[in-house]
């Protein structure tokens, strides 16, 4: 995931939401939940991409390898590999 450049953020209905390992306040969650139109009682997963854009969005859960095939077969993500492995 770091290697992805990825920011998990989790938002809970009960307990401590989280974007990494930071805890975040309940004006941050209620913000995030507006933004992305994520209701209270619902289940999300949201991949935005570098470019500010929705790459992925679903109501049910995701393998995280299939995350990361989706990632590494942007644009972008193949130029961060190309420029990775050129160093080497």
């Amino acid at each position: 995931m770091e290697d992805r450049d990825m920011i998990v953020i989790e938002l809970l209905g009960i307990g401590s939401s989280r974007m990494n390992r930071a805890i975040l306040d309940q004006s941050n969650v209620d913000s995030i939940r507006r933004h992305f139109s994520v209701p209270q009682r619902s289940f999300r997963v949201i991949l935005i991409g570098k470019d500010g854009g929705i790459k992925l969005k679903r109501n049910d859960q995701i393998d995280l390898e299939t995350i990361f095939e989706l990632i590494d077969s942007m644009p972008m993500r193949k130029d961060e590999i190309r420029h990775k492995n050129q160093r080497f």
